[in-house]
């Protein structure tokens, strides 16, 4: 089992970091055709509602329909599973419809709500926008709901890599049609939504999905998963909330604090969304599947490997990008109107929010395992109390810390979050392993300590003596070795240790050369 989840979290975290790196060319490719214009602000705000819904939302729908499917499956009632599947597939299409209708005839309140500050023309090119993309709404939850079938059967690549497909279409409408007009980008989003769940469609074919007209809302099983999904919703949007949280207390400080907390929010998020997802979303339906079975143990040790395995990525991602804060800052976002008092500000609360990374990358997982536990109030209440927790964080940090003060708050209520829910787990679980998991983490932290020196020891050394300069390309060349310098410090020590998953990997390597030879 341990070679089984850690050869499918590989998996996805090679398309994870494919998808990424799409996404940066999205990114790219629209800043490259429409500058920082009033055009960008206009497509930015418009697309904020689908983008949260597709974050908060769509991860709810996934994180519902997983358990009740797995459950189903493991009985050997596949027909049933895919009966429910098709009733909770039915009613999300038709209250994203009716929920895309409000929107479209409300765009123009929407845009006033959320962006009173626009002037006439910009406001009106955002109510335009609105309209068109509204209805990608439907086809992501449509989309997600699908993701979360093909999980329950273990099937993952495939909706790994739907939202590298959508990146790819807007890419293409871009450079194609981006020439004629912003509306073409909103086109290629919206179509690039009804692509990333089409991608998805053949494998459900693939592993026998049956679609039902029913609209049976009395089903015991429909009626408790979306009972459950508005807990669901709320508590994975905590992190959304931090944000929120951040944004309301910076606006009362210097320019730039929102700025610099957004970017590095989303650079301390960067090894979340590629190692923490994929390894979560490998063990959740097997969470699930030893949830049904009542295989409490069976679950907790499932729960610690994935644990573990999180943990072995990110306490050295967070050590690397500590180490290195200022010069991937610069390397990164340095350029144009991104002086060097943005590099530092930003710099400084990644060092904040890096100091907590690994509690968000544990909430990820510890969180499945609520909900394949069936518990979804427990993780909402937790995530409540963490939100508390944030808000007085920030009052007591902010006046000496400032910006830096936030990003400090968040990380507190995020160890807050992630200890408490694993504590808490002592009710549903007979062991927590803690020992094991302790032992992992000594073995990690002593390796990321290492792996943090060696890259801040090699960057030093390369931009003093060996390749000094301020050009982009020495920057890149100084910041790539001392990266790849610190992950070898770091996988020998674990060698070293003889780290339990580091060693499987190492066998199985072994195994095949033998094999070959």
């Amino acid at each position: 089992m341990s070679r089984s989840i850690t050869q499918a979290a590989l998996l996805i975290m090679v398309i994870n970091v494919c998808s990424r790196l799409l996404g940066f060319g999205r990114e790219a490719v629209i800043a490259n055709q429409f500058g920082a214009t009033y055009l960008t602000d206009a497509y930015l705000l418009a697309y904020t509602l689908p983008y949260f819904l597709q974050a908060v939302l769509g991860m709810a729908l996934v994180s519902a329909i997983v358990p009740v499917v797995t459950k189903y499956l493991v009985k050997g009632e596949q027909e049933e599973a895919w009966r429910i599947a098709s009733i909770t597939l039915n009613w999300t299409a038709l209250f994203m419809t009716v929920f895309t209708l409000l929107g479209v005839w409300g765009a123009k309140f929407l845009v006033l709500l959320t962006a009173p500050g626009f002037d006439a023309s910009t406001a009106e090119l955002a109510t335009t926008l609105t309209k068109i993309m509204f209805p990608s709404v439907i086809f992501m939850g449509s989309g997600m709901l699908i993701t979360g079938i093909l999980n329950a059967k273990k099937y993952f690549a495939v909706a790994a890599f739907a939202p590298g497909f959508s990146s790819l279409i807007i890419i293409f409408s871009v450079l194609c049609l981006g020439r004629y007009g912003i509306h073409y980008l909103a086109w290629g989003t919206l179509l690039s939504m009804v692509g990333a769940m089409l991608i998805q469609v053949p494998v459900l074919k693939k592993i026998g999905f049956r679609y039902y007209w029913d609209w049976n809302l009395r089903h015991p099983e429909v009626k408790g998963l979306f009972f459950n999904l508005l807990p669901i919703f709320l508590g994975t949007a905590v992190n959304q909330i931090y944000l929120m949280i951040n944004r309301f207390f910076a606006s009362g400080l210097g320019e730039g604090s929102i700025s610099a907390l957004n970017y590095a929010s989303k650079l301390m998020n960067l090894p979340m969304g590629v190692f923490a997802l994929a390894i979560s979303t490998v063990i959740f339906p097997l969470l699930a599947e030893q949830a049904f079975q009542e295989s409490r143990q069976e679950l907790g040790l499932t729960l610690v490997r994935g644990l573990k395995l999180v943990l072995l990525i990110t306490l050295p991602a967070a050590a690397g990008l500590m180490a290195l804060k200022i010069p991937i800052v610069k390397l990164l976002f340095e350029r144009g109107a991104f002086d060097e008092i943005a590099t530092q500000l930003t710099a400084d609360a990644l060092f904040y929010f890096c100091l907590g990374m690994f509690a968000t990358a544990m909430i990820m997982v510890v969180t499945r395992a609520y909900y394949a536990l069936g518990d979804v109030r427990t993780p909402l209440y937790l995530g409540l109390l963490s939100i508390g927790v944030n808000i007085v964080a920030s009052i007591i940090f902010m006046p000496s810390l400032g910006h830096c003060g936030l990003a400090l708050a968040n990380t507190l209520a995020a160890i807050f979050n992630a200890l408490a829910m694993y504590v808490f787990l002592k009710k549903h679980l007979p062991c927590l392993y803690l020992r094991d998991l302790a032992r992992s983490v000594v073995k990690s932290l002593v390796g990321s300590l290492l792996t943090g020196i060696t890259a801040l020891a090699l960057y030093r050394y390369l931009s003093s003596s060996l390749f000094p300069g301020a050009a982009l390309k020495i920057l890149l060349v100084n910041v790539l070795l001392s990266i790849v310098a610190g992950v070898f410090v770091y996988l020998f020590s674990l060698f070293l240790f003889q780290e339990e998953e580091v060693w499987v990997f190492w066998q199985k390597v072994k195994a095949k050369k033998s094999g070959s030879n």
